[in-house]
Parts: structure tokens; sequence; C-alpha cells
């Protein structure tokens, strides 16, 4: 009879969790169509402190299914669906541009502790090769969500890698004004470049802004700007030269940028 009463009360509770709704399913959100935008690219050659040029570069375009699955008390998780990506693999040696197809599903992580942080991870096959796994691992945030700003990485090896840098918004977003996690600084024109690059300098307040190009060992090559500014947009460009006025040659540099208590970087090739 002990032993019948408990069955029917384990039935009952059984029940009861049934018709309750689910924590989980208050947490998922109707899936939203997301857009890549200008800046999305992927990069296959020479990272980090390898001194040689990135092989293969090309922008990436297209879209995917992003919808929230989950949230823990630390980060919201989400599911990147239906990825339908494409982008053009430019040799750098005159050759004819061949047009990559990348499919598959990944993830995304919105949270952190203390500062804001992100992951993105991509399970992907591009044409007809084997499934790669990309991730960025956790590292902070680049800009102002639903925006997603951020590096993928295969993870090769130190020197060589594959990296798509994804940046993407709902469709139909036009346009983010500059918030509190937009970037400082950008690319504007193809990168790789045989000739001059071409960068733009958000400032959102007025104050003192320095943009430095540095060598792969952390050098200063030249400076872009080291003044004054006002809130806005500011067009800069690096012909190649260093502080002597001499070519510094092709190869991997990075632009650092300061402005208004932020600061930012952004890597280039010259060929």
């Amino acid at each position: 009879m002990r032993i019948r009463s408990l069955l029917l009360l384990l039935v009952g509770l059984a029940a009861l969790d049934l018709a309750r709704p689910h924590a989980a399913s208050g947490q998922v959100l109707d899936p939203i169509q997301y857009t890549l935008g200008p800046g999305s690219v992927q990069e296959y050659g020479c990272f980090g402190p390898c001194a040689c040029p990135v092989l293969f570069s090309g922008p990436v375009k297209g879209d995917f299914t992003f919808y929230r699955t989950s949230i823990d008390p630390l980060f919201t998780h989400y599911a990147l669906l239906n990825i339908a990506w494409t982008y053009t693999v430019n040799n750098g040696s005159g050759g004819t541009p061949r047009v990559a197809h990348v499919r598959g599903n990944g993830t995304y992580e919105l949270g952190g502790e203390v500062a804001a942080l992100q992951r993105m991870t991509l399970d992907i096959t591009t044409d007809d090769t084997l499934h790669q796994q990309f991730d960025s691992g956790l590292v902070p945030v680049r800009a102002a969500f639903p925006v997603i700003d951020i590096d993928v990485q295969l993870r090769v090896n130190a020197c060589f890698d594959s990296m798509f840098r994804i940046v993407a918004a709902p469709f139909g977003l036009a346009s983010v004004p500059p918030g509190d996690g937009s970037r400082l600084l950008r690319s504007l024109a193809s990168n790789p470049a045989r000739g001059d690059i071409k960068l733009l300098l958000t400032a959102r307040t007025a104050g003192r802004a320095r943009v430095e190009v540095l060598d792969v060992r952390g050098r200063v090559v030249a400076t872009l700007l080291d003044r004054g500014v006002v809130p806005g947009e500011y067009a800069l460009s690096w012909n190649g030269q260093d502080v002597r006025g001499v070519q510094a040659g092709p190869g991997v540099y990075w632009v650092r940028a300061a402005a208004d208590g932020r600061s930012d970087r952004e890597r280039i090739v010259r060929l």
C-alpha cells in the first residue's frame, strides 16, 4: 500500500511538471535572419608574429538564422543555423578570383562576470572540404548588440591559420549608431592591398586621438594621427612610408588607435 501511494505521488508530480511551462521554453526567441555586413572577410595564411602576407583574403557575404537558446547566470546562449555564405578568394598574383561557398551551423555566447565578453564557434563546410571547427575563444565585445563583430579562427598553428571576421546584424538594420561597444578603428579598403591602406577612426567624444602603424615586433613604423579631435569619423591613409619617409615594404602590420578612453587595433597586410 505504501509503495502504491508513492507511485501515485510520483505520477502526479510528473503530470504537474509536464503541465507547467519550463523556463527554457520561455527563453527561446523567434528565429531572426542575420545578414553579414561590410567588414566581413575570410583570411587564410600567416598570422600572429609571422612576418609574411596573408595568402588569401576576400569579403564574405551571406546570412544565417539566429536565435536565443538559453540563459545562465553569466551568459546568454544563441544558435547560428542555416549558414549560407560566399567569399571570393584572391591570391594576389593577378589570377582569376574564385568564389567559395560556406554552409553549416554555429553558436554564440554573450555575457561575462565583470567585462562584456563574447564567443562564437562555427562548424562549417566550404565547398567539398571536410567539416572544420572555428572558435573565437572568449574575447571582448566590439559592437553594441544586436550587432556582432568577432574574429573566429581555425587555429591551425601559431603562424598559419584561417580566420573569418564576422560583422553581422539583423536583416533590415541598415546602420547602427556608435555606442559604448562600437569599434574605434576599421579598415575601409581591400586588405591585403598593394597601394594605400585606408582606415576609418570613429571618435565619440572630444579629446586627443593617436593612430600608429606597428610592425610585427611592436615597433612604431608611422604615425597617422596625433592631435585633438571632436566626435565624428576621420578617414586615414597609410602609403607604406615609415617615419623616415622610406617605404616599409610588404608584410603584416598592426594599426593601433587610442581615443576617448578606448583603444583598438586593426591588422593590415601590404603586398
